[in-house]
């Protein structure tokens, strides 16, 4: 059921691509129906966490266990982040239906918002460091996309101000994601943990790992004094994106994703 995140919309989006042109209605009602389907996994993942007494919940791609193979993992702040996410989801989509109107492609904006709802779900439930930046990766372009949506001038300038801040905290990321896999030899998240729970905190390329990661999320995120694109992007963006972009993109790809290394991989 974890992989039904990512499957769901990533599905949804290539068919938006292929019937888009032909049938805008369908491409609203399907748009509508997954991301409602979303919302109803979220508290049925949720329900069966509880059940299992909170319990992590390990999915491996290709029965390749960890840490050599993928792995999606559902914990209790997962199963929180996804609820919220995909009920805001819902609700921008339901809003899109008559707001979008007066923009031209409407296709195209379900396409793009779907893609980027399957990178913030994929980025709550990885259990992997370069999944989880390839999951991010695929949220923040898609974003970008989405804030220029209408074409003019001021959402293009927003939207390359935004492009380019978020390179920046890409680029901090990997860096950081390259060095902690070179000092420790696996990208699994726990197994990370494992790794440098054995190793003497104050060693300087935890340490150094440590602040790049700070940088770059607190660039995605928005964080003081990371927030100079954030202005210009929210109000350029259309309605839905906005409230998308406000309320759940930069919470899961820099506050969680921060939260998520700090707590649980590198440690407080």
């Amino acid at each position: 059921m974890i992989t039904l995140f990512v499957i769901i919309p990533l599905l949804t989006a290539f068919i938006n691509s292929l019937v888009g042109k032909f049938s805008e209605w369908l491409c609203d009602v399907l748009s509508i129906l997954s991301t409602f389907i979303l919302v109803v996994l979220s508290f049925m993942s949720f329900n069966l966490l509880r059940s299992g007494g909170y319990k992590p919940i390990v999915h491996t791609m290709g029965n390749w266990l960890p840490p050599f193979g993928i792995c999606f993992v559902l914990d209790g702040l997962s199963a929180l982040v996804l609820i919220v996410l995909n009920i805001i989801a819902f609700i921008a989509i339901i809003f899109s239906i008559s707001y979008m109107e007066k923009y031209t492609d409407k296709w195209k904006y379900y396409t793009l918002f779907m893609l980027m709802l399957a990178g913030m779900n994929g980025v709550v439930i990885t259990g992997d460091l370069f999944n989880l930046f390839v999951w991010l990766e695929m949220a923040a372009i898609a974003s970008i996309a989405l804030v220029a949506f209408g074409a003019e001038h001021e959402e293009l300038e927003a939207s390359f101000k935004y492009a380019v801040m978020s390179s920046v905290a890409s680029l901090f990321v990997l860096i950081g994601i390259a060095l902690l896999y070179s000092y420790t030899s696996t990208l699994n998240m726990a197994d990370i943990a494992q790794i440098l729970s054995t190793i003497p905190r104050k060693s300087s390329v935890v340490n150094f790992v440590t602040v790049l990661f700070i940088f770059g999320f607190g660039l995605k995120s928005a964080l003081v004094p990371f927030h100079s694109w954030l202005p210009d992007a929210h109000p350029s963006a259309p309605a839905p994106i906005s409230a998308m972009l406000s309320g759940v993109l930069i919470k899961s790809l820099g506050v969680y994703a921060l939260i998520r290394i700090l707590f649980n991989v590198i440690g407080i």
